[in-house]
């Protein structure tokens, strides 16, 4: 459930940071914006297609992908902070399966 909970929070967040770009209340670069946008619809997908199946995933690899995004994006501290923090809930938290 915790995977769920971090991966809605983050979509919302992300999609919403996104969208502000183009509101022009927020100075981000527009593909950042963009890369926002669309990793947010997977972050919440992740977090609601079949019922969170495949959550803890989306977490790893959008997680990692936020490290890669921030060091390459001139050591963007938020986006390496996010993504840690998505491994790492994506690690810690692993889904337990009903026998």
């Amino acid at each position: 459930m915790i995977q769920r909970i971090f991966a809605s929070i983050m979509g919302v967040a992300t999609v919403t940071i996104g969208i502000l770009k183009f509101l022009s209340i927020v100075n981000i670069p527009t593909l950042d914006a963009l890369i926002h946008i669309i990793t947010g619809i997977i972050f919440i997908a992740g977090a609601w297609m079949q019922k969170g199946k495949h959550v803890r995933m989306t977490n790893l690899y959008l997680g990692a992908f936020y490290i890669l995004f921030g060091i390459i994006g001139n050591f963007n501290r938020p986006h390496i902070i996010a993504g840690i923090i998505s491994v790492v809930i994506s690690l810690a938290f692993r889904t337990s399966k009903a026998i």
